[in-house]
Formats: structure tokens, C-alpha cells, sequence
């Protein structure tokens, strides 16, 4: 059942929507059936907090690419490219003013 429960993550997304709470009731259940021990249950929720922890950072990190990407594709302005934009503005308005 433990191995079941860890391929279950491996190949889903429950690692990464898993809250404290919810692995514990998840553990508890192993431990009530006497398919882990009180030591090994801690070390599980932990390992599969740390599992999510990490699915969510990589999913977070892929999608920021994939963003980059398409708006690469749609050839948009960057957030560097509208402050240039504002800066050249408020010169060209500056100068305007001067004369």
C-alpha cells in the first residue's frame, strides 16, 4: 500500500496539492492497516511534503517558460521595453517643455 500511495503521487498531481493535514490523514490510514510504524509514518509525511514541495516549484518554474515563451511568440513588449518607452516619453515631454 505505501509503494501504491508513493507511485500514485509519482505519476499524478496529488504530491502537488497535498496540504500537511490531508498527508496525515493519508499516513494514519497506513498506520491504523499496520502497513508502517509510528518512526516511518513521520519520515513518509514529511517525504511527501517535500515531494510536493518541490512538483509545485517545478511546475511553477515551467510555467514561467512557457509564458517567456508565448509572449515571445506574440512578440510582445517586456516590462523593460514600456520603461524605456516611458522614459524616452518623459524626456521627449521635457525638452517639449523647455522650449
Amino acid at each position: 500500500m505505501k509503494e501504491l500511495l508513493r507511485k500514485a503521487f509519482t505519476l499524478g498531481w496529488g504530491a502537488i496539492v497535498l496540504t500537511r493535514e490531508t498527508a496525515e490523514k493519508l499516513v494514519d490510514e497506513l498506520v491504523k492497516k499496520g502497513e508502517v510504524g509510528q518512526e516511518e509514518a513521520r519520515d513518509l509525511v514529511n517525504d511527501l511534503l517535500k515531494r510536493g514541495k518541490k512538483e509545485r516549484e517545478e511546475l511553477k518554474e515551467f510555467v514561467r517558460q512557457e509564458m517567456e515563451r508565448l509572449l515571445g511568440e506574440f512578440n510582445l513588449p517586456t516590462r523593460n521595453d514600456l520603461s524605456r518607452l516611458e522614459e524616452k516619453i518623459d524626456r521627449l515631454l521635457q525638452q517639449g517643455q523647455e522650449k
